[in-house]
């Protein structure tokens, strides 16, 4: 992975002063000015969207020499709402971070689940724990205070299914017509293991209740956090804000290789050169940005507006399948308590305390170097699948959240909220509903200079969240430089290779496929 020091030592790049060279007017389009040396030769790229996906792309487009145009929906980079924390198998990301040359991170973190009852699990430092064949370390490893062990035991009948699931194209469509709810009920788990263990995964890592996810999307995310290899469940944290400990000095070197960075402009649509059959510009409210390629590395609600207000999309099925996948809202409440409360655990994930919202909270006080010897506490609590929470006053949020706390750990019940940040994230995540695989685009469109990165979007690399957003980044990156044949490919590290046995009953399992469906009559019945 990367290098110990550079994920645990201080340390940041100084903020210099970085000059734009970018023309503006008003109701026209914008280009690169032209500087002495042939820059007017360099093919232009406009990348939409400022966070890991969009980011990454700029990042290797700029270091081959391309001119890139990078598109901000706000004042700076801005880190696209997910799962937090930075995972074990977060390769490209701690490559990148070393390449950087900073320390923003933690160690490695200890997490907890609640549930209505109280404490359901901890988890330890796995790294720290004698390494077993996966699945069995991140089952034998975390204490469960209240769950006995025949339920436990339950759980070994869905490793079938993460036999069969090995993230192929036929393995997301045989899985992705049912919920996570019916997987887990077909493969004979208990309900208190559900609840109390694999509901809150889903429902942090995928933002929506397992009802409402699909059994593909489920088994991909649980097999790459969980049950691929047991130091896949350690995570780090941040010391501060993303934006400020790893964006900020990341956008300031690229801009002094040449990125040309545009704050608060959000792409309302798209124009097509009807000649070359390619799109030719960017509209963002009254200024357009032309370019000779383009990368979408916008979250889906907002390609979706695209969509919407370009009417020769229309005729494009893989942009009108777009409109059919669901979005959740989220909704960040930071809140400064009056005293100094012990939290167990620095990250911790509670669900089950309504019908379909799922929450954490992290104690933002040992985590954030600028917080660590205050006389207070900090915690960030984060509510998913909020739809019922976002239009509510600020001070309800709270009042919400301050509930939510007591029923975790009773300490909170004394505390005095001194100040509090809310953050609204309508429609901000992708809700992978049984189904929605199918409608979900690839990272190559039918316009041969439009291409797309994002957590969202359909990729074989096999990670999620913040480090699929990284990668499909990378891989637009790669698909630029493939259309234009300049330049080299980014170097992607792939997702750690299955543990023998797993691998063994996998090729098993293919074989045994491949059997079927020479047997006469195979394709006859339903499947």
């Amino acid at each position: 992975m990367c290098g110990c020091s550079a994920l645990v030592a201080g340390g940041r790049l100084p903020p210099p002063a970085i000059p734009r060279r970018l023309r503006r007017r008003r109701g026209s389009s914008v280009r690169a000015e032209v500087s002495p040396g042939g820059e007017s030769q360099r093919k232009k790229v406009a990348v939409a969207g400022a966070g890991w996906a969009g980011l990454a792309a700029a990042h290797h487009l700029v270091k081959q020499g391309y001119d890139v145009t990078l598109l901000a929906a706000e004042n700076g980079p801005s880190e696209e709402v997910g799962l937090r924390g930075f995972w074990y198998p977060y390769r490209n990301i701690f490559a990148l971070v070393d390449e950087l040359g900073i320390s923003p991170f933690t160690g490695w973190n200890k997490a907890a689940y609640y549930s209505p009852e109280g404490l359901a699990v901890e988890f330890p430092i796995f790294h720290n724990q004698p390494r077993l064949p996966a699945p069995f370390g991140v089952f034998a490893y975390p204490e469960f205070p209240n769950l006995p062990l025949i339920d436990r035991l339950t759980s070994i009948p869905v490793i079938a299914a993460v036999i069969v699931f090995d993230n192929t194209d036929t393995a997301w469509r045989k899985f992705d017509s049912m919920t996570a709810r019916e997987l887990f009920k077909m493969y004979g788990c208990s309900q208190r293991l559900y609840k109390e263990v694999f509901e809150p995964a889903i429902q942090a890592a995928l933002f929506a209740p397992g009802e409402q996810c699909s059994a593909a999307a489920t088994l991909g995310m649980l097999y790459y956090y969980m049950l691929s290899h047991q130091e896949n469940s350690d995570f780090l944290l941040c010391r501060g804000d993303v934006e400020e400990k790893i964006f900020s000095p990341w956008l300031q070197s690229l801009e002094m290789e040449g990125l040309k960075f545009v704050p608060n402009k959000v792409p309302s649509s798209l124009t097509i050169d009807t000649d070359s059959g390619c799109i030719s510009a960017i509209v963002c409210g009254d200024e357009i940005y032309e370019a000779d390629a383009f990368v979408s590395a916008m979250g889906l609600s907002s390609l979706q507006s695209i969509v919407k207000n370009s009417p020769f999309l229309w005729s494009h099925r893989e942009f009108t399948n777009l409109l059919h996948l669901s979005t959740v809202d989220m909704i960040s409440i930071k809140l400064w308590l009056d005293k100094k409360i012990t939290v167990p655990n620095v990250a911790n994930v509670c669900p089950g305390f309504d019908d379909s919202s799922g929450w954490t909270f992290f104690d933002l006080t040992s985590i954030y170097d600028d917080y660590y010897e205050e006389p207070m506490t900090v915690v960030e609590v984060e509510f998913y699948n909020a739809s019922r929470l976002v239009t509510l006053s600020d001070d309800d949020i709270v009042s919400e959240a301050s509930l939510h706390l007591i029923k975790c750990i009773q300490d909170f019940e004394g505390a005095t909220v001194i100040q509090k940040s809310v953050r609204r994230s309508p429609k901000s995540v992708i809700n992978f509903l049984p189904g929605s695989y199918k409608y979900t685009p690839r990272g190559s469109t039918s316009f041969p200079n439009l291409f797309i990165a994002g957590d969202w979007i359909v990729s074989r690399h096999g990670s999620f969240s913040k480090e699929k957003a990284y990668v499909t980044g990378l891989e637009a990156a790669n698909r630029v430089v493939d259309y234009f044949g300049t330049g080299d490919f980014a170097k992607i590290i792939a997702v750690e290779g299955d543990e023998p046995h797993i691998e063994t009953l996998r090729s098993l399992s293919r074989r045994a496929n491949e059997l079927k469906s020479q047997i006469p009559l195979s394709e006859f019945f339903l499947q």
